[in-house]
């Protein structure tokens, strides 16, 4: 979905019989984003080879 102000949105859906639980998440802003992207630049120097997760980057 496209609304001005929301840059990015998410939700994941779980179902049951006759009952369904809603996990949503809001992004209004990229500042959100910065501390991981601050995060990736500063370890990708040290790594060799193909990363594949964030995880993988955090200590």
């Amino acid at each position: 979905m496209r609304l001005p102000g929301v840059f990015a949105q998410q939700e994941v859906i779980f179902g049951g019989h006759g009952q369904t639980l809603k996990i949503r998440h809001d992004s209004y802003d990229r500042a959100g984003y910065m501390p991981g992207v601050a995060t990736a630049v500063k370890k990708i120097v040290d790594v060799t080879g193909l990363v594949y997760g964030f995880e993988h980057l955090l200590d």
